[in-house]
């Protein structure tokens, strides 16, 4: 908990015992730590919508990826297995290719229960026999009917997330469908196989995504194969949903003392405030940080 004197920050609560007085609060926590969210509405702290990206993970083999980009080749003691980066615009919204991870493994992320969540990720050797990457459709709070709403994008996720988990059984399986099956709309009758533990279920993915998700989605792989020809296969299995790629909500901050816009001592920082997408970016702005509250003391 917080606890809130003249615009300042004067303690935290932990574990509803310790308290700690505080006379400046960096808040760095990540992209999915929801309760925080909750926890500054309850204070009245301020908050806004920020457009995040969501979609599916796609998985191939690693050969079959080698052999596009390597033009038939494989990876060998020469090239490493082979990554792709894609992206395009779909109805003047992006789409593309997100944390992609070659010899890699999808895994279950989800942080509450009655949501599934998949990512991914690699070995360091790259020696997994699959590669699979994100792609995800950027999501704007204009795209809902409450885009003031601070929440709109967040409630957006949590429905998305939800609805996997029931169409999957209500467990930590998720909803799969082979690639060219979602261009055509069919839904899958078997799959080749996938690297997700906890296993897959078929479900025709446009009934899970609103169409202004799925077309784009349906239409950035057509692009792609373009791009990457052989990249629509029967042979690549889509998982839902990829939606962690950053946060769905902003802290708002001034930008040039990095403290919120309301409370003069709080620092919102990195993936968790909005200001970051992924580690290397997240540690530059806490480095940002400390320089601006290094540059405050000795003034």
């Amino acid at each position: 908990n917080l606890k809130l004197v003249a615009k300042q920050i004067t303690s935290i609560e932990i574990n509803h015992e310790l308290q700690v007085s505080v006379n400046k609060l960096i808040l760095a926590t990540g992209h999915s730590a929801r309760d925080i969210f909750e926890l500054l509405q309850k204070n009245r702290i301020e908050l806004k919508a920020k457009p995040f990206a969501l979609g599916v993970r796609v998985e191939h083999t690693q050969a079959y990826i080698d052999q596009i980009q390597y033009h038939g080749r494989l990876n060998d003691e020469y090239l490493p297995p082979a990554s792709y980066s894609l992206v395009t615009q779909v109805n003047e919204r992006g789409v593309y290719s997100f944390c992609m991870c070659p010899g890699g493994i999808i895994a279950p992320c989800a942080t509450d229960t009655q949501e599934v969540v998949t990512n991914g990720w690699s070995p360091s050797k790259r020696n997994n026999i699959y590669a699979n990457s994100g792609i995800v459709v950027g999501v704007e709070p204009s795209d809902f009917l409450n885009p003031t709403d601070p929440f709109v994008c967040l409630d957006f996720q949590k429905e998305i997330e939800r609805k996997c988990w029931e169409a999957a059984g209500q467990t930590q399986r998720v909803p799969a469908q082979r690639l060219k099956d979602f261009i055509d709309g069919k839904v899958s009758t078997e799959f080749p196989r996938s690297s997700y533990q906890p296993g897959i279920v078929s479900v025709n993915l446009h009934t899970i995504f609103p169409a202004f998700i799925a077309e784009r989605l349906r239409q950035a792989f057509l692009d792609f194969d373009k791009k990457m020809p052989g990249f629509i296969t029967n042979d690549a299995v889509l998982h839902a949903p990829e939606s962690r790629t950053s946060s769905p909500v902003l802290i708002p901050r001034d930008p040039l003392s990095f403290q919120h816009i309301q409370i003069n001592n709080l620092y919102p920082i990195a993936e968790g405030a909005g200001y970051a997408g992924g580690i290397v970016s997240a540690a530059i702005d806490g480095l940002n940080c400390l320089e601006k509250i290094s540059q405050e003391n000795q003034a």
